[in-house]
């Protein structure tokens, strides 16, 4: 699909997320939905953490919201991760209506989809996948918590599985993961939800089409996704032990199995999940910027999860190592790489570091906090993690900020959910072909 062509799909994907956004906050505000009177400012951030699956907050779920609003913001995590436009198509498939050629550019553009032919079909599979696994993890997890003696076990385990598998963040616990830190069986299911929710509902659809049969083997992006995936959970959990070494008030401060479950743990979550099993702000400065890495880095394409993505980083690396190499085509797998997606990993990741920057700068100059604390939460804002320093009050580092930064935050959680390309093409409007070729210019590097 061209930029050309996907500047309408974008904004309508744009518009669809801050409807349901604008929808979400309306409900939060309900003087039922919550134990005191929020503000608007307060629901609406709420609402938008919700929907773009970030896990910010500037209220405590647990003791500011009633039943009602909990079930809201269950609600707008689940629509906020497969899509509006994503169900609403499935629901229109459902109900046997015709989807015609507009709405299929937009589910593609949702789903990260390429091409058309075969996108009912994979629609209709990743809406089965996403409420069986959903389903399964809050099965699990809810015979878990009543054994466990935790509260509303049956809900809890429910907002969790759909939480973790849609790389939210939001916990309705009192203090959220924290108390498991130590509890492998917690640790590894939520982490198992995480990763099939961040891997891709293309790589699902793929191995699925590959044990049934229907192909003979998985495709380069399946394998560069899952294998790098992997990587990078290994290469940030050992980057945190060595980041950790001697910090007794971080991990060095906790026996040897917490320890290696909590780097474990906190590796997975950094790639957009957002919970928490240690306090980030007893992390040394150096553990901080890892994970501020691995935030920016973020799950794979067509999942839940945001950031620039791993192939998106990985593709940039490879076109690094083939020009180092002197190679004129950038190989991997035995397979090139097109230049017109090594030009898009490009754009994504220099927009997405531009972008950053520019709202860090901007909170930095309106805020005047630490600047690496103000870092870690925009780039948390971006890849839709909600990971945070914290505001020694159980609330996320931006509950201290003032108005006008809490907007931008907001607007920094919607262009990572919807992706800074989107996003950017949302906003420009249409791009007008070049039809003239003009000579070259040799400009010195």
């Amino acid at each position: 699909m061209s930029s050309a062509g996907s500047v309408k799909p974008a904004r309508t994907l744009l518009l669809s997320f801050s409807l349901t956004i604008l929808v979400g906050a309306l409900l939060l505000y309900l003087p039922f939905s919550a134990t005191r009177p929020l503000s608007f400012t307060e629901a609406l951030f709420t609402a938008t953490s919700a929907v773009t699956v970030t896990g910010l907050t500037v209220i405590d779920p647990y003791r500011e919201l009633t039943p009602f609003g909990k079930l809201v913001l269950l609600l707008l995590i689940q629509i906020g991760g497969l899509g509006y436009m994503t169900l609403s198509t499935f629901f229109l498939v459902v109900l046997r209506r015709r989807i015609g050629l507009k709405e299929r550019f937009i589910l593609a553009e949702a789903l990260d989809y390429p091409g058309l032919h075969g996108l009912v079909r994979f629609l209709k599979r990743v809406v089965l996948f996403v409420f069986t696994v959903e389903l399964l993890g809050a099965l699990v997890l809810s015979v878990y918590f009543a054994l466990k003696g935790v509260e509303s076990p049956l809900f809890n385990g429910l907002f969790h599985a759909v939480s973790a598998f849609n790389n939210a963040g939001f916990s309705t616990l009192p203090e959220g993961l924290l108390p498991f830190r130590g509890d492998p069986f917690i640790n590894l299911v939520i982490a198992l939800l995480i990763v099939l929710g961040g891997i891709g509902f293309f790589v699902v659809n793929d191995v699925y089409l590959y044990f049934t049969g229907r192909v003979r083997r998985l495709s380069v992006h399946t394998q560069l996704a899952v294998g790098f995936s992997a990587f990078l959970i290994v290469l940030g959990a050992a980057g945190l032990l060595f980041t950790e070494w001697g910090n007794e008030k971080g991990l060095w401060g906790l026996p040897w199995d917490e320890r290696l479950l909590a780097a474990f743990f906190t590796s997975v979550s950094a790639r957009t999940a957002g919970f928490a099993t240690v306090e980030v702000a007893s992390l040394s400065e150096s553990s901080q910027f890892l994970l501020t890495l691995l935030m920016f880095i973020g799950a794979s394409p067509g999942g839940t999860g945001g950031g620039i993505k791993t192939t998106t980083f990985l593709v940039v690396l490879l076109a690094i190592y083939s020009f180092v190499r002197g190679r004129e085509q950038t190989v991997v797998l035995h397979r090139s790489i097109p230049e017109s997606q090594i030009k898009r990993a490009l754009v994504v990741l220099t927009a997405g570091a531009f972008f950053v920057t520019f709202v860090n700068l901007l909170l930095d100059k309106l805020e005047n906090k630490d600047f690496l604390y103000t870092f870690f939460e925009v780039v948390s804002a971006f890849a839709t993690v909600g990971l945070s320093v914290g505001n020694g009050e159980g609330l996320s580092y931006c509950a201290e900020f003032s108005l006008p930064s809490q907007l931008l935050i907001m607007i920094t959680m919607l262009a990572g959910r919807v992706g800074i390309l989107s996003f950017v093409l949302a906003l420009a409007g249409k791009s007008s072909p070049q039809r003239v070729r003009y000579p070259e210019a040799r400009i010195l590097l």
